[in-house]
C-alpha cells in the first residue's frame, strides 16, 4: 500500500460527505486506503461512514484528535500517512503530487497542500488546476495542521502525536518540533491545493468545551521551552509575511495560505 489517508471526525456530516467526495474523485491515480476515525458523532456520522465502504474505527466517546490520529496511524498500512481535516476538498492529483514533493526533500518530516480559506464559493476544480499550475515550484517552511503527508518511518524518529493535549490544540506543533528536532525538515508546497472550510469541528467542540486550548498551549510552551513573542517580534513576523505573500502573489498570482478567516 502506497499511502494510508487518515481522517478524524465528531459531527460535521454535511462536511465530511463532501470531503470523502473529493478523496474519491480526486486520489484516483494512486494506490491508497482511507480510514475514518470517528470520535462518537451524534449526528448520523458513524452511520454514513459504515455505509461508505470505507475502512472506518467508531469509538464510543470523543478521544480527541491525537487519539484518533493515532488510531488510524497504527491501523493503516501505507508507506506514507496523510492526516486530514474532514472539512477540506482535494484538488485533483493532490496526493501524488505531495508524494513527489517529499520524496524530492531530504530529510522530509511533514509535507502540506496550498491552502484557499473560507465558503467555498468559486469554480474549485478550475481554481485548483490554475493555481498548481502556477505555484507548484514554490515551497516555505512550515506545515498545515489540515493536511499533512508523513512518511512512516518518522513515527519511529519522533514517536506518535502527544496525547497528553485535551480534545485538539498543540498536538500537530509538538509533532513538528518533535521532527524538527530529530533532524526532518517541514514543508507548504503549491503544488497540491486544497480548500479548507475552517476548522468546523473545532467551532463546534468550543461550544461545549471551555479553556481547553489555552490549557493546552500551556502545556507546550512548557514543554518545549516557548516564550511568548514580544510585540516587536509580532511586527517583524508579521512584515515578513507581508513581503513573502505579497512576492509570491507578484509573481505566481497565489499564496501557499490564502484568504484566512478572521
Amino acid at each position: 500500500m502506497k499511502v494510508s489517508i487518515v481522517m478524524p471526525t465528531f459531527n460535521q456530516l454535511s462536511y465530511t460527505k463532501l470531503c470523502l467526495e473529493s478523496l474519491l474523485k480526486n486520489t484516483w491515480d494512486i494506490e491508497h486506503e482511507i480510514i475514518a476515525v470517528d470520535n462518537a458523532s451524534t449526528d448520523g456520522t458513524a452511520e454514513f461512514l459504515k455505509q461508505s465502504g470505507i475502512f472506518c474505527l467508531l469509538n464510543r466517546e470523543n478521544l480527541g484528535v491525537a487519539k484518533a490520529w493515532n488510531q488510524g496511524i497504527k491501523a493503516s498500512r501505507g508507506r506514507y500517512i496523510c492526516i486530514i481535516n474532514n472539512d477540506i476538498i482535494t484538488g485533483a492529483g493532490w496526493l501524488s503530487c505531495l508524494i513527489g514533493a517529499y520524496e524530492s526533500i531530504a530529510n522530509a518530516g511533514i509535507v502540506s497542500p496550498g491552502t484557499r480559506w473560507g465558503d467555498l464559493n468559486y469554480d474549485f476544480d478550475r481554481y485548483s488546476a490554475e493555481y498548481v499550475k502556477r505555484m507548484k515550484g514554490v515551497t516555505q517552511e512550515g506545515y498545515a495542521g489540515w493536511c499533512m503527508l508523513i512518511e512512516r518511518t518518522r513515527f519511529a524518529k519522533a514517536g506518535y502525536f502527544s496525547e497528553d493535549y485535551d480534545i485538539g490544540t498543540g498536538e500537530d506543533t509538538d509533532f513538528y518540533n518533535a521532527l524538527n528536532k530529530a533532524g526532518f525538515r517541514s514543508f507548504i508546497t503549491g503544488c497540491a491545493f486544497v480548500h479548507h472550510f475552517g476548522s468546523r469541528t473545532l467551532k463546534e467542540v468550543r461550544k461545549k468545551n471551555k479553556g481547553f486550548e489555552e490549557e493546552n498551549l500551556g502545556k507546550l510552551r512548557d514543554k518545549w521551552g516557548i516564550k511568548e513573542d514580544t510585540y516587536i517580534q509580532r511586527k517583524t513576523k508579521s512584515l515578513k509575511k507581508f513581503i513573502r505573500n505579497t512576492y509570491f502573489k507578484a509573481v505566481h498570482g497565489h499564496t501557499l495560505d490564502e484568504r484566512r478567516p478572521k
